[in-house]
């Protein structure tokens, strides 16, 4: 039996990278899988709902959750995954810009989290996750906006931790470092520039390596899982150890092997 078996689960941000990863490691533990983005999944998989949802909107998001609470009767698991970046300088950062990231980044964890938190109280249980990022647990020079929101939804995070803990409900964040996703790759120029872009995208990771979005997936079934059900306002990093601290400074080049993957 799936360590998720008999769980309802509900996914904002589903379709690529880290949010289709953890549907898929959901399914492969036994849970009933409703999930959610802007956008069509990558991939075609059995035995889930996908609806095209707008996680900035707060009336697209309550029909969303009340039809999965109509359907299934229940949601045991919320996985915010909604996000942008914006690698700019905050010089450069227009207000849109500002405005648009937190509504993607911030306000979409917020409606998520406050579709679902009453039923959640009302049956004194519930697993809330949200991906954060390493960065919203150190500064980080090139994308200061970005690393606002990701402290953003550490803080909100932490805040429902306390607030509803004695409630039977669990509120904790992954903190992803670079991980081989769109997104990631989005970022360069072309797909090729990733294979030989490698060491700058790690040079300040002391695993020497990218991560997988399967590596995210499963640890967010675990803090989904009542495996971790003491486990609560908890930040958890997985990025090689960057967030852990400074390396050796003559670590921080581009000349060393990457590590295994």
């Amino acid at each position: 039996m799936g360590r998720l078996a008999g769980k309802v689960a509900v996914v904002f941000g589903g379709a690529r990278g880290i949010g289709l990863a953890t549907v898929k490691e959901f399914l492969a533990e036994g849970a009933t899988v409703f999930a959610s983005d802007i956008r069509e999944p990558a991939e075609q998989l059995d035995g889930y709902r996908h609806s095209i949802v707008d996680a900035t909107d707060e009336d697209a998001v309550a029909a969303f959750v009340d039809g999965v609470l109509a359907e299934a009767g229940r949601v045991d698991v919320l996985f915010n995954n909604v996000g942008i970046h914006l690698g700019k300088p905050l010089a450069d950062t227009t207000p849109a810009e500002f405005d648009n990231i937190f509504a993607l980044n911030v306000r979409a964890a917020f409606l998520g989290t406050r579709a679902v938190l009453p039923h959640m109280i009302e049956r004194k249980a519930g697993s809330i996750i949200t991906t954060s990022s390493n960065g919203g647990v150190m500064g980080r020079p090139g994308d200061p906006v970005y690393n606002a929101t990701k402290h953003a939804l550490v803080g909100l995070t932490k805040s429902i931790a306390v607030a509803h803990a004695h409630q039977g409900i669990r509120a904790n964040t992954v903190n992803p470092g670079a991980i081989d996703t769109d997104m990631l790759r989005s970022t360069l120029n072309s797909p090729e520039e990733f294979e030989t872009k490698q060491h700058q995208l790690v040079a300040s990771t002391p695993a020497a390596r990218v991560g997988e979005a399967w590596e995210v997936a499963k640890a967010v079934v675990f803090l989904a899982s009542d495996e971790s059900r003491f486990i609560n306002g908890v930040v958890l990093p997985i990025d090689g150890a960057k967030a852990a601290g400074a390396m050796p400074g003559n670590r921080y080049s581009l000349d060393f092997e990457l590590g295994v993957r």
